[in-house]
């Protein structure tokens, strides 16, 4: 399957890009979309997931584990 992000979704990624500078980004394809994760230090950090129609979807704020 090939995704093709839409003007605004390229947008998002920049914004992540900027506010996690030095993190690592991963896209996941997914047969609706894609899901973009954020990881520092070998944890995840943010997720926003992209769908096939231009939607974008972001996380929820992660709490750190104890």
């Amino acid at each position: 399957m090939s995704v093709e992000l839409t003007p605004h979704q390229a947008r998002v990624i920049g914004r992540l890009r900027t506010r996690h500078r030095g993190a690592e980004l991963r896209a996941h394809e997914r047969p609706w979309g894609v899901i973009v994760e954020v990881r520092r230090r070998g944890r995840t950090v943010s997720l926003t997931a992209f769908d096939g129609d231009g939607g974008v979807r972001a996380d929820a704020p992660l709490r750190s584990a104890a």
